[in-house]
């Protein structure tokens, strides 16, 4: 094949792709090396790869490179090019082995840009984070009864947080009447309207009753469909009537 058109193809790559031999020096790269970094190829020329990263990078990129060497096995490697202005890019590094004679002669790979992949990550870590801090708490609203608000999509997550703190709850308060509310909630499947069940049953053993309140007509009917019962359990249409019901069991007079 043209060695010109091969050189073609490889500058038309969003990749960067590279060649460099066992001594640290560059033998080939396309267009996107220089692009990135911000380097001439006169400069690249001059440059072994690890010049290109910093710290803790540079050293993860030195034991791939030790590690192609070495075992002579493809790798890969996270790592964030520095380029000639000071920058700083995330690329995922593969690298393998050159063997045309059996032989190890050079390292050949390709390094993509993460960035937008790490951003993706931070944002499903942040909204993990937030799930975690605006976890439904349990409060303790009267004595001996016990509420928690439940908001947005009952997740079999949330189902699982929600039962492990009520129970705790129960148990640090002494409560004999917990009040779930789920007038926000959106949508709820098979699998979190069972844990939600299992969650009751596991209050009733621990001695206190549960009340229900603000099932929306659409829950309603998701528990209908689902098959899902909710027998000898209180339910209230609002968090005011549940609230008046849980109190009077308590014997709060409203009169």
């Amino acid at each position: 094949m043209d060695e010109d058109l091969i050189s073609t193809g490889l500058d038309e790559l969003e990749d960067i792709f590279y060649i460099f031999n066992p001594e640290g020096d560059f033998i080939e790269w396309n267009e996107q090396l220089p692009s990135v970094s911000g380097y001439s190829a006169e400069e690249l020329d001059s440059m072994e790869p690890t010049e290109l990263f910093t710290g803790d990078d540079q050293d993860a990129i030195e034991d791939a490179v030790e590690t192609v060497l070495n075992r002579e096995i493809r790798t890969a490697v996270q790592a964030k090019i520095e380029t000639k202005g000071g920058r700083e890019i995330a690329y995922e590094f593969s690298m393998s082995p050159l063997k045309p004679e059996n032989e190890l002669e050079a390292i050949v790979g390709i390094g993509r840009d993460i960035t937008e992949q790490l951003e993706q990550e931070r944002r499903l870590q942040d909204m993990a984070q937030e799930i975690q801090e605006l976890s439904m708490p349990v409060v303790e609203i009267w004595d001996g009864v016990i509420l928690t608000t439940v908001v947005g999509s009952l997740d079999t997550q949330k189902a699982e947080m929600l039962t492990e703190d009520l129970l705790d709850r129960i148990v640090s308060t002494e409560a004999a009447i917990a009040l779930i509310d789920i007038t926000e909630v959106t949508a709820l499947d098979t699998a979190t309207a069972q844990h939600l069940i299992d969650t009751i049953n596991a209050v009733n053993l621990l001695g206190a009753d549960v009340v229900i309140t603000g099932i929306s007509p659409e829950i309603a009917q998701t528990l209908v469909q689902l098959g899902v019962r909710l027998e000898g359990v209180e339910t209230q249409s609002s968090l005011m009537e549940g609230l008046r019901v849980a109190l009077s069991w308590q014997g709060v007079s409203f009169e």
